[in-house]
């Protein structure tokens, strides 16, 4: 580019001149208006992207792909993601209602390392919750109980399985962890009252 000369597009014209001036600012005015249209709608795309990591196709608008009336087409089926495997159970979450059979399986946090719980029952007769699980290995059994249901005067509770007194097992508060033994099919927790 040689000393004097100007950018391509642009004429060599008398520079003072009024309507050059106006024509030049009018061109970085368009440019600058284009640029912040550009750098909004980039940022909002991004935006979007980043709140539900999915592209946003269709906004209900008509496009000049597509025609404002179409045909309504059949809804489309998505499949919900796999879940991801889990190495333990997870504990129980406590509704606010009773059950009518008295099964309190979904009212009570538990969790059990090896086998399953089958039905948790209460029994006012004998102040007790009852426990049916299925267990093929020795393993340890978490209830935590909930004074809405069943407790204890002196805050001590009874435990037998399979109708055998059992002492192993701890006792935090109103959570208990009891030790099974492979087998196990019954857990009785014996308290001062349980509430139907």
């Amino acid at each position: 580019m040689t000393a004097g000369a100007l950018p391509k597009g642009y004429e060599k014209s008398d520079v003072s001149s009024p309507q050059t001036t106006s024509q030049t600012k009018k061109r970085g005015a368009d440019k600058l208006g284009i640029s912040i249209a550009i750098g909004i709608t980039a940022v909002a795309l991004i935006l979007g992207i980043g709140f539900t990591g999915v592209i946003p196709m269709d906004l209900g608008l008509p496009s000049v792909m597509q025609p404002a009336t179409t045909a309504p087409s059949a809804p489309v089926v998505q499949q919900a993601p796999p879940s991801p495997p889990s190495a333990y159970v997870p504990m129980k979450s406590t509704p606010s209602y009773t059950p009518m059979n008295n099964d309190v399986i979904d009212q009570l946090d538990w969790s059990i390392s090896e086998g399953d719980v089958v039905g948790m029952y209460l029994d006012k007769g004998s102040s007790s919750l009852v426990v049916h699980t299925i267990t093929s290995n020795n393993g340890e059994l978490f209830v935590g109980l909930n004074a809405d249901y069943i407790g204890s005067d002196d805050g001590m509770f009874f435990i037998l399985v399979d109708n055998q007194e059992h002492e192993d097992y701890e006792q935090a508060g109103m959570d208990l962890y009891i030790n099974l033994p492979a087998g196990a099919e019954k857990v009785e927790i014996i308290g001062s009252y349980a509430i139907l």
